[in-house]
């Protein structure tokens, strides 16, 4: 069935390259949309056609204009900023889409922990929403206990997100986030507003997982290690994790009723969430295929291709998972810094892959976050427990 598949600004080769593969395997054509200075495309051979456009846009007028006379079966986004575009596009050319003023919650988190609220979500109280450090000092502090998380709306990658102990330091977080109003990879606009939020301790997790009839099709545990505090960067992850069967059956109801706030009958969801014995707060959802090589590692371990379940939801065509159970090793990544110290690699550990691109450094990153990763390693291991404290060292 020989579908045309466009895919909205993809900003990572090995996501591109999965999902290029999936449609070459299929029989369809995909064409992609991105900034004019992308080089994203440029190893994939099986294009057939590259849109370079000035930004990223939300605007039913200005994506239509940008994509002109064409017509395609399925439009899909290539990063979490492009996951509203795209369903504006599709809804403009008639194609299966989500309900875009309910999925907006999706990429603004101020909107989501309202909808979480209203759905009755288990998530981090909201002390406060701020756009500027004027609309700090006129906030009430007073009987806000600290430690607080500061985090913008609607950016990703953890950028700008910060553990803070004070008014000060919220005030101090606010000002370096309202200096970065544009994402270099696809200049798409940032908002200057921000949640305050309580701190939630305990271990972080994702669950991917495939939505069908509403209901959780298919799923996989992603343990996630961040960086030290008050930074909260991703350095690594191991797929596959087991969660007590109760607690998982809890997350899973809760991510269905997500999938319901969001009027989503079909597609791919990235929930984060933190888990301690006495709660599972969720930390934010998003209505697409995690990145950080994540889908890489869910594939590896389990057979799941997330990629090709979102593919098949935008199309608007039916998915299966492949029958494979989880076999008793672990699949997980570990990025590389300068900043991260060298420690021995058990010997349970193997390398799969390994990748150093150290001119991918942005000059001026901070310390452990995405745009100072010089790099990664694809481990597997029969050992979790080897996996963990390798990952964990920083």
């Amino acid at each position: 069935m020989n579908k045309h598949v466009l895919l909205l600004h993809p900003v990572a080769q090995w996501s591109l390259g999965r999902i290029a593969a999936i449609c070459e395997r299929e029989g369809w054509r995909l064409t992609i949309v991105t900034i004019e200075n992308s080089t994203v495309g440029d190893r994939v051979t099986t294009l057939h056609e590259w849109i370079r456009v000035p930004a990223l846009s939300d605007s039913p007028g200005e994506l239509l204009s940008q994509i002109g006379a064409r017509r395609f079966d399925a439009v899909v986004a290539g990063n979490e900023f492009a996951v509203i575009a795209a369903d504006v596009l599709a809804r403009e050319l008639g194609l299966h889409h989500n309900d875009v003023a309910r999925i907006r919650a999706s990429r603004n988190k101020a909107l989501m922990r309202r909808m979480f609220q209203e759905y009755g979500i288990p998530q981090p109280r909201t002390i406060a929403e701020l756009s500027s450090v004027e609309e700090s000092r006129s906030f009430d502090w007073t009987g806000v206990a600290f430690p607080v998380i500061v985090k913008p709306v609607d950016m990703a990658m953890s950028l700008f997100v910060r553990k803070c102990d004070s008014r000060e330091e919220v005030e101090a977080a606010l000002t370096r986030m309202s200096a970065f109003r544009t994402s270099r990879l696809t200049n798409y606009e940032f908002s200057t507003d921000a949640l305050v939020e309580e701190y939630v301790g305990g271990p972080e997790f994702s669950l991917e997982c495939v939505v069908q009839d509403g209901r959780v099709l298919a799923h996989s545990v992603t343990r996630k290690f961040v960086s030290p505090l008050p930074a909260c960067y991703e350095i690594g992850h191991i797929s596959g994790v087991d969660l007590p069967e109760a607690r998982l059956r809890e997350l899973l109801t809760v991510t269905e009723r997500i999938a319901s706030s969001w009027a989503m009958e079909q597609g791919v969801m990235h929930v984060e969430f933190k888990m301690t014995p006495e709660r599972i707060s969720v930390i934010e959802a998003a209505a697409r295929p995690a990145g950080d090589h994540v889908p890489e590692l869910v594939e590896l371990q389990q057979g799941l291709s997330l990629e090709d379940a979102y593919l098949h939801a935008r199309v608007g065509l039916p998915w299966k998972p492949a029958a494979r159970e989880q076999g008793d090793t672990w699949h997980a990544i570990r990025f590389h810094y300068d900043e991260r110290s060298e420690v021995p690699r058990p010997a349970s550990v193997d390398v799969l892959r390994s990748h150093d691109e150290p001119e991918g450094v942005v000059p001026g990153a901070e310390p452990f976050s995405v745009n100072s990763r010089t790099g990664y390693s694809m481990l597997r291991s029969r050992s979790q427990a080897d996996l963990d404290g390798y990952i964990r060292a920083t």
